[in-house]
This record gives C-alpha cells, sequence and structure tokens, in this order.
C-alpha cells in the first residue's frame, strides 16, 4: 500500500504542477492583453476563449492532488468528538458518496468528450477543438476516483481495526 501512495502523490503532483504551469500561462496571456490593450494596440483576439480553455485545466488537474492531500473542506467539526471505530465509519460512508459523485461525474465528462468529438465541436473564434480539453477534465476526475479508492480503503480497514490503523 505505502507504493501505491507514493506513486499516486507523485502523478497527483506532476499533474498539479501542471495546472500551476496553467495558472501562470493565463495570468501571462490576460497581463499582456491587457498591457496591448493600454498602449492602444487592441486587444489579443481569442483571449477570453483560451483563458476559458486554461481555467478548465487548472481545475480538473489541481483536483487530485487535492483530494490526495486532503485540502478540501471536511467537517471533522462534527466528527472529531466520535471515538474512532464511528469516525471510520463516517470516513467510509462520505468516501463511498464521494467516489459515485466523482465515477458519475468522470462517466459524463467521457460522454461529453465523444459527443464533443463526434460532432467537431470547436471554440467560436479561434475553432481550437473543444474534445482534448473535455477528456483531459474526465481524466483528471478519473484519477480523483483513484485518490477516492484509496482513502474508502483507508477508512474500510480502520473500521475494521477498530479505528486504530
Amino acid at each position: 500500500m505505502k507504493t501505491f501512495e507514493k506513486m499516486l502523490k507523485f502523478v497527483t503532483e506532476k499533474i498539479a504542477w501542471g495546472a500551476q504551469v496553467a495558472i501562470v500561462s493565463c495570468v501571462v496571456l490576460v497581463v499582456s492583453d491587457i498591457v496591448k490593450r493600454s498602449l492602444g494596440f487592441g486587444l489579443i483576439p481569442g483571449v477570453p476563449e483560451m483563458v476559458e480553455l486554461i481555467s478548465a485545466v487548472i481545475l480538473s488537474m489541481g483536483l487530485g492532488y487535492l483530494t490526495f492531500v486532503r485540502g478540501h473542506v471536511a467537517v471533522d467539526v462534527l466528527t472529531m468528538r466520535l471515538r474512532p471505530r464511528p469516525r471510520a465509519i463516517t470516513e467510509v460512508v462520505t468516501s463511498a458518496i464521494a467516489l459515485g459523485i466523482t465515477v458519475l461525474l468522470t462517466w459524463g465528462m467521457v460522454k461529453f468528450g465523444i459527443l464533443n468529438q463526434s460532432q467537431g465541436w470547436v471554440t467560436g473564434h479561434l475553432k481550437v477543438p473543444r474534445a482534448p480539453f473535455v477528456y483531459l477534465i474526465a481524466a483528471s476526475l478519473a484519477l480523483t476516483c483513484v485518490v477516492l479508492i484509496r482513502d474508502l480503503v483507508s477508512a474500510a480497514i480502520k473500521v475494521r481495526t477498530g479505528g486504530g490503523a
């Protein structure tokens, strides 16, 4: 399990770095557009479209790492007073619900990517295909599912061992 967790941490960190690169590129793009307009040279064509696509990359690629490090909002205030086993049972239930929702989201994004690809949908001005971005979101959600499975298994082990492990 430790090797799997190390590998999962490595993968989620590298993908989160991709999100950080996307943030920097988005900032550079927006600042360049503002500076160009301020100097009287007009706007850079397609910046809103590129920011939209890059935003999808930013949000989706950081999700797996955020889930891995448990950086999301948790309801510890309600569960911190519980004994270890009931707390572990609560973790199993919440992990299972989160996994179920994320699996549905992943499947929906895969179907949406297939629809985008089959219809040939592109952005309005630059004509950038949308399907690769949708597939990237689906892959990031699939990675989040793997992290949630790890959380679910870990919580189930805690229930089995009485919450001590």
